[in-house]
């Protein structure tokens, strides 16, 4: 029992400790946390100094302590079958999530500013039920998702906000209204899933696109199917929606859901903003004219970031001919300083299946970089593919894979040493060496990957075995708060 005191009281002073540390900052900086009753703004505007606070690394590494601490001594006081039930029954939330995302109600709220509106009103501009929206909301607000500030009459807060799409609410509830039950109008109801409309998710500052409340859930409920029947010849995926081909041909045939999709993964990146990156591959130093091939590059979002870098770097952009055609040039075409790009020569993009023999001139490339590929892949398949790519890699091409690094629950293996950048500094005691609940989201992520394509995020002890396995040895890793930079040279 005194162990246990002992382990409170350490706790208490983690997080006592933190919050000194950030109230200390704000003094400095004459700037106050925001509150979780604030509305969020985004990063990239000019007026919001305290969401720029919030991702000071000494904040953010503050805050990362404290909310670690203070989740474990919840889980610590707690009766342990609350906790348990809690979890086993949190399935609710993401239907929630897709009512609300679906009924346009931040979108609603926002433009009702702090009076709020009632859920009558919210529900009756996209024939919504009002009582089981009402009970979704409040379901939401008690995991601090909305507030209800008198009974069923909701606003949006600091959490709630940061999925606004950005788009017109009146667009947005004429699409609402769109009932999948018209097979015409909602092709994809014969898989059952919503009629998901692309064009609800335009902006790349939003994380809107990651409310993947639908296909994702649906699949996830199928994952301890395929996990008894010991058998991954089909994924949770094609079991959830009776669906035989991959994940990627059902995309193809709903251009609105790819676009849905790659603009999900463009977002991964606002949930941790740029400004907590503190390393990367140096891009700026490449030779002027060095070619970087983004392989699976979708919408070569990840490029036009590079470009900002390097300027005086070249880029090709490959992946299936429908994404390419549906997805990359409609994008950069929509933008004039892409659409230059693409004039001028500087950015290509290219058809390109990547399990097969890459094209002779890609040998010539400084940097072969893959982003948020790999995951989608099983071991074998990812050999295969990064096999492709050292064919025909140089003996200086470098090989980047941006991924998600899966932390171990327990401190990494003394091996990892003699890679650099490999190991990051531990918690302290007693906090989980993974900092537990408020670092989940690569497990979560890993369970969508295993759900939809039956591929996985990775620890960095499973990549060295891919990357080996296709004659690379890693270098380097670049271990960031969203993703990772895992930098390869030829073994």
């Amino acid at each position: 029992m005194s162990t246990c005191t002992s382990h409170l009281r350490q706790l208490i002073d983690i997080i006592s400790k933190n919050v000194d540390i950030i109230e200390n900052l704000s003094k400095m900086d004459g700037v106050d946390h925001p509150s979780i009753d604030d509305i969020y703004t985004p990063l990239y505007d000019a007026e919001s100094p305290e969401e720029k606070f919030t991702v000071k690394h000494e904040v953010f590494n503050a805050a990362m302590l404290a909310t670690s601490a203070a989740s474990q001594l919840i889980a610590t006081l707690r009766l342990p079958g609350p906790p348990l039930f809690t979890r086993a029954n949190a399935f609710h939330i993401p239907s929630a999530l897709r009512i609300a995302s679906e009924a346009c109600i931040v979108e609603q709220l926002q433009d009702a500013g702090p009076q709020g509106l009632h859920v009558r009103e919210l529900a009756a501009k996209t024939g919504t039920h009002p009582a089981l929206l009402g009970r979704a909301l409040r379901l939401l607000a008690t995991h601090y998702v909305f507030r209800e500030i008198r009974p069923n009459v909701f606003v949006n807060n600091r959490i709630s906000s940061v999925f606004d799409t950005g788009v017109d609410t009146s667009v947005l509830t004429a699409l609402a209204r769109i009932k999948s039950g018209n097979k015409k109008e909602n092709p994809t109801k014969q898989h059952g899933i919503s009629n998901v409309q692309g064009g609800k998710y335009p902006s790349h500052t939003t994380v809107a696109g990651l409310i993947s409340t639908d296909e994702v859930f649906k699949s996830s409920s199928f994952l301890p199917e395929v996990a008894f029947a010991n058998d991954t010849s089909k994924t949770a995926f094609q079991l959830a929606h009776q669906f035989d081909g991959s994940i990627w041909e059902f995309l193809e045939m709903y251009p609105r859901y790819l676009q849905h999709v790659q603009m999900a993964m463009v977002s991964w990146n606002r949930l941790y903003p740029q400004e907590l990156s503190s390393q990367e591959f140096n891009w700026s130093g490449l030779p002027k004219s060095s070619l970087v091939v983004d392989v699976g590059g979708g919408n070569g979002s990840h490029v036009f970031e590079i470009i900002n870098k390097a300027p005086h770097v070249k880029f090709i952009v490959q992946d299936r001919e429908k994404v390419i055609r549906n997805v990359s040039i409609p994008t950069w075409e929509s933008d004039p300083k892409k659409r230059k790009m693409m004039e001028t020569g500087q950015v290509k993009f290219e058809v390109q299946d990547f399990f097969e023999a890459q094209p002779s001139h890609i040998g010539q490339a400084a940097v072969l970089h893959i982003r948020w590929v790999i995951h989608d892949w099983t071991a074998s398949e990812s050999v295969e593919i990064l096999g492709r790519l050292h064919a025909v890699a140089s003996p200086v091409t470098r090989l980047i894979i941006i991924d998600k690094i899966v932390p171990y629950a327990c401190p990494p293996p003394p091996e990892h040493a003699r890679i650099e950048g490999a190991n990051l500094p531990s918690p302290p005691a007693p906090l989980l060496a993974n900092f537990g609940e408020v670092n989940s989201d690569a497990y979560l992520l890993d369970f969508t990957m295993m759900a939809v394509t039956g591929g996985q995020e990775r620890t960095l002890g499973e990549f060295e075995e891919i990357t080996q396995g296709a004659g690379w040895k890693i270098e380097w890793v670049f271990q960031g708060s969203s993703l990772s930079e895992i930098v390869c040279v030829k073994a």
